[in-house]
């Protein structure tokens, strides 16, 4: 990875992946041309991936935001793309679909300051809080745990992701075809960074609507993990198993999340959660299984 050095130097550069979610990413772009750290402290870079959508109405409301394309398909790439691109001292990852609370980029500096890697809290939103569907209940009491995902798994989502320039450079690109969030930050805990979490740069992340949304983003982390599972030995395929079965039964024990869950109120909202929680873990489990049988 080659890393731009500019004599013109910023703060910090916030590097935007993007694939054909235009509107989303609009908002999202609002939310930090709405931040509160000084404009020329700043720097956002969209990486567009391929998209069939036409940016050009966005990229006239934005003219000092950068806009790149990256062809290589994958979130990775253009992740890369814009780390190479980027002018900052420091960097702070953003997904086109969330949007960032005001003060995200200055509460994320001040925090760099003291941790050098960490990543930032996220909320799932719903487009109608008090009535939202099966889905976005589902999703609402169990997506984006960061606290959770970095304290006991050691990783961050690139959804809320910050880094300075000289972690990113030893840590080396992200890796496409895998969950790249959770292998870039164990090769970074491999290296011997510590990953903090910040409850004071926030982002919000609406939740998936319906089950074909749902079932889209866990065939890709179904793949994701099995890629990088590491080979397709007898012991590793024997494991792989075991994390079906783990799939299949996992239902149980987190009926009790959504019960005592203050993500989601009405006992309404809380049968369509518990619903949509054994309907998807038995669809990963079905998809898993699939993923031993011979091509």
């Amino acid at each position: 990875m080659c890393i731009v050095r500019s004599s013109k130097r910023v703060d910090i550069s916030v590097i935007v992946p993007h694939f054909e979610q235009a509107e989303l990413l609009r908002a999202c772009l609002r939310s930090l041309d709405a931040q509160t750290l000084a404009k020329t402290d700043f720097e956002v870079i969209v990486v567009d991936n391929n998209s069939s959508c036409d940016l050009f109405d966005i990229r006239a409301e934005f003219p000092l935001f950068k806009f790149l394309s990256e062809s290589k398909q994958g979130a990775a790439h253009a992740r890369n793309a814009g780390i190479d691109a980027a002018r900052g001292e420091n960097f702070a990852f953003i997904d086109a679909d969330c949007t960032a609370a005001p003060d995200w980029l200055e509460n994320g500096l001040k925090k760099l300051g003291s941790s050098p890697l960490f990543g930032g809290e996220i909320f799932v939103t719903a487009e109608r809080p008090k009535s939202p569907t099966p889905v976005e209940a589902f999703e609402r009491i169990f997506a984006f745990h960061q606290r959770t995902y970095i304290e006991r798994k050691r990783f961050s989502v690139t959804a809320n992701l910050f880094a300075t320039r000289a972690t990113v450079e030893k840590i080396g690109p992200f890796h496409n075809g895998i969950a790249e969030d959770l292998e870039w930050c164990h090769r970074a805990a491999a290296l011997g960074f510590h990953l903090a979490f910040n409850d004071t740069s926030i982002v919000r992340h609406p939740a998936r609507k319906t089950w074909d949304e749902l079932v889209s983003k866990w065939e890709r982390l179904t793949l994701e993990r099995w890629n990088g599972f590491g080979g397709r030995s007898l012991i590793r395929r024997v494991r792989w198993a075991g994390l079906v079965v783990a799939t299949a039964l996992s239902p149980a024990p987190h009926f009790v999340s959504v019960l005592f869950s203050n993500r989601v109120s009405g006992w309404k909202n809380k049968i369509g959660a518990a619903t949509v929680l054994l309907r998807i873990r038995l669809w990963r489990a079905r998809r898993m299984m699939s993923l031993l049988s011979p091509a």
